[in-house]
C-alpha cells in the first residue's frame, strides 16, 4: 500500500470550507467526506471518477481524470474521508473541483467539527421552546399526540439532533429543530391574521411536518439521504408514521378526534404546496395553507442568508446564479463599517456615469 493511497495524520493541516472556495483556487490540499463515486469512461475507454465531497459548509461536485488508482483497487470507498489536492473552477454555472490526488484519512485523524455543523441557537434554550408550543395545545388530541411523540424517549432525542436539509437550509445538526419552531412561529403569526384557523391543528401540523426527516437524511458524517429517504421522502414517511400512531391512539380507550386526524395528516402531506414539488395533494384547508407558506418562506430566507454569507465571507457583493431563487441575490456590501445596514450599490460605482447623466429623469 502506497504512501499516496492513505494519507498520514493531517489534524493540524488547514481545511479549506467548501463554502468559501472561489473559481480559480488551484493546488488547494484538504479533506472532505466522500460521499459518493462513479467510475466512468473516457471516449479512449480509459476511467475517469465523478465525485461528490462535503464537509460542514456544504457540497461540491468534482471530476477526477487520473491518478485514481486507489478507488479503482477500492482502497478509498464511498463515506471514507479523503485529503485531496484539487483546483476550483466552475461547470454549467456551479463550483466544481478538479482533484488530482486523493488519500483515505482515517477517521480518527480527522477533525469532526469540519464535517457536522452545529445550528448557532443553544440546544437548550431550543428544547425549551419546543415544551412551550406543546403546552400551548389546547385540543385534547392534539396535545396527546405531541406528548405522546415530542414528549420524551427516542424520536424526540432524532428529532432534536437531526438536521433539516442536506444542503438548503438549516443543514447541520438539531437544524431541523431550529427550522420547525421558525416554522410554527411564522404560522402563529399568520394564523393569527386570517381567521377562523384552529390554532391546536396548526400548531399540531406545524411541529410534526417535517418529521420524517429523521428517517429520510443520514448525519453521522456528513450530511446525506437513506436508501428509504431516497425511495420514499419525509412527507411520505412522516404521514404515514403519524397516521399509524393516531390509529392507535383511536383503537385505545381514549380514542382520537376524526377531523383532528384528517386535519393534521393532510397538512402534513401537502405543506409543499404544490404536486411537483414533492406534495401529494395541495393545501385544502386555512391551516395547510398558512403551515405552507411559514415552511416555505422559513426555507427561503434561512437559504437567502446562507448564500449571501458564502458571498460576503468571498468579499463579493453578490452571490453566484441560484437555480433556487433563479437569479443572483444581492449579498450586501462586504467589508463596509459595521452600522447593522445593508444598502444597495452607490450609482456610478467604478467610475461608471450616473444613468441620470445619460439619460435625464424629467
Amino acid at each position: 500500500m502506497s504512501a499516496d493511497q492513505i494519507a498520514e495524520p493531517i489534524a493540524k493541516k488547514q481545511h479549506h470550507q467548501l463554502g468559501k472556495l472561489t473559481p480559480g483556487m488551484s493546488n488547494i490540499e484538504s479533506v472532505y467526506h466522500l460521499i459518493s463515486l462513479e467510475q466512468r469512461a473516457k471516449k479512449n475507454g480509459e476511467p475517469y471518477f465523478t465525485l461528490q465531497l462535503g464537509d460542514a459548509s456544504g457540497q461540491i461536485k468534482a471530476i477526477m481524470w487520473d491518478n485514481h488508482a486507489a478507488m479503482i483497487s477500492g482502497i478509498v470507498n464511498r463515506d471514507d474521508f479523503v485529503r485531496v489536492t484539487a483546483d476550483v473552477g466552475e461547470f454549467n454555472g456551479a463550483l466544481q473541483m478538479t482533484v488530482k490526488r486523493i488519500a483515505r484519512v482515517e477517521e480518527k485523524d480527522v477533525e469532526m467539527r469540519n464535517y457536522l455543523a452545529v445550528s448557532p441557537r443553544p440546544l437548550e434554550e431550543m428544547q425549551a421552546e419546543l415544551d412551550a408550543w406543546i403546552a400551548k395545545v389546547e385540543h385534547r388530541d392534539c396535545r396527546k399526540l405531541l406528548d405522546r411523540v415530542l414528549g420524551k424517549g427516542q424520536v424526540r432525542d432524532l428529532y432534536c439532533t437531526a438536521p433539516a436539509a442536506a444542503q438548503i437550509h438549516q443543514a447541520y445538526r438539531h437544524g431541523l429543530l431550529e427550522h420547525t419552531l421558525n416554522v410554527v412561529k411564522l404560522a402563529e403569526s399568520i394564523g393569527s391574521m386570517y381567521q377562523p384557523v384552529n390554532m391546536s391543528f396548526l400548531i399540531t401540523a406545524g411541529l410534526l411536518h417535517d418529521i420524517g426527516k429523521i428517517w429520510e437524511l443520514d448525519w453521522k458524517r456528513t450530511i446525506t439521504y437513506t436508501h428509504k429517504g431516497r425511495l420514499l421522502g419525509h412527507i411520505s414517511m412522516g404521514a404515514s408514521w403519524i397516521d399509524s400512531i393516531i390509529n392507535l391512539m383511536k383503537r385505545s380507550e381514549s380514542g382520537f378526534d376524526d377531523a383532528a386526524h384528517d386535519a393534521i395528516i393532510h397538512m402534513i402531506l401537502s405543506h409543499h404546496g404544490k404536486m411537483e414539488w414533492g406534495s401529494p395533494v395541495v393545501p385544502k384547508t386555512r391551516e395547510a395553507l398558512v403551515l405552507h407558506y411559514a415552511d416555505r418562506t422559513e426555507a427561503y430566507m434561512t437559504s437567502f442568508d446562507n448564500e449571501a454569507r458564502r458571498a460576503l465571507n468571498r468579499g463579493e457583493a453578490w452571490t453566484g446564479y441560484s437555480k433556487m431563487f433563479e437569479s443572483y441575490l444581492f449579498a450586501g456590501q462586504p467589508n463596509v463599517a459595521p452600522t447593522g445596514e445593508v444598502g444597495l450599490p452607490s450609482p456610478g460605482m467604478n467610475g461608471a456615469p450616473l444613468m441620470d447623466d445619460i439619460y435625464p429623469i424629467r
